[in-house]
């Protein structure tokens, strides 16, 4: 049946899999978050899922470049850390993080394709670090 008995988080194998720790105290995770954060002109904090999701959505308002790039950004990350989470658990299979980082912004850079901003929202720093070719 696929049954898991090993409660260990398949990134870092130290600590108990938790929604808190597989999407944003595991290493890879916090990793993952720093990184993009910073390619934002951002600083991730740590903090539990609750008050993150609560940010996000106090912050994250509005249609500029940078409120699409960080919702974009949240539900990337956390697809694709549950997606790899089951590969390896399942597959047997992983990628490193500069891979998945590698895909987040492809995604970010295909959903963002196309899209007008207006010219007091466009942040040639953000295009570039996010690939984001029409700005």
């Amino acid at each position: 049946m696929g049954l898991i008995n090993d409660c260990l988080c398949v990134f870092c194998n130290t600590e108990l899999e938790t929604r808190e720790h597989l999407f944003l105290q595991c290493p890879t995770a916090t990793l993952m978050w720093e990184t993009a954060f910073t390619l934002s002109g951002l600083q991730f904090t740590f903090c539990s899922w609750d008050v993150f999701v609560e940010r996000a959505c106090s912050t994250w308002r509005g249609k500029s470049m940078l409120t699409m790039i960080m919702k974009l950004l949240l539900n990337a990350l956390v697809y694709l850390l549950w997606e790899e989470r089951n590969k390896r658990m399942f597959q047997g299979r992983s990628r490193p993080a500069s891979e998945l980082l590698k895909t987040v912004k492809d995604v970010i850079s295909l959903q963002l394709r196309g899209r007008i901003f207006k010219r007091v929202d466009v942040n040639i720093s953000l295009c570039n670090h996010w690939r984001i070719v029409d700005c």
